[in-house]
């Protein structure tokens, strides 16, 4: 049985089958992350996480880039593209990115003259 924490390449043809962040944006299904611990589940836009993360990743590779809001640990996270009825629409919370903002810190050295 495979590993479920994806540690690597696979070769290019199974890679190429994984699916993507835009084939699940293409699809309409959901990102469901949940935190196996916390027993948190939060559901994503697949076109919000590709434009804070500036790229297109397959779900194995999503695993590590999210962190739990209660217990922040990144080792327990279980992420999966979820297509979702229209019994199961109803109430649902979808987190969406409404802004980006980058900080910006000085980085100062001490220079002997």
């Amino acid at each position: 049985m495979p590993s479920v924490i994806y540690k690597g390449k696979a070769h290019p043809y199974r890679e190429n089958q994984i699916p993507t962040l835009s084939d699940a944006e293409s699809k309409r299904q959901f990102v469901k992350v949940r935190c196996t611990p916390c027993k948190i589940t939060r559901y994503f836009r697949p076109l919000d996480i590709e434009r804070l993360l500036q790229e297109n990743l397959h779900v194995l590779n999503l695993q590590r880039k999210f962190r739990c809001d209660r217990c922040g640990s990144k080792d327990h996270m279980v992420v999966e593209f979820r297509t979702l009825v229209a019994a199961e629409m109803v109430g649902l919370v979808v987190r969406e990115l409404v802004d980006v903002k980058t900080v910006r810190r000085p980085v100062w050295r001490d220079r002997k003259m």
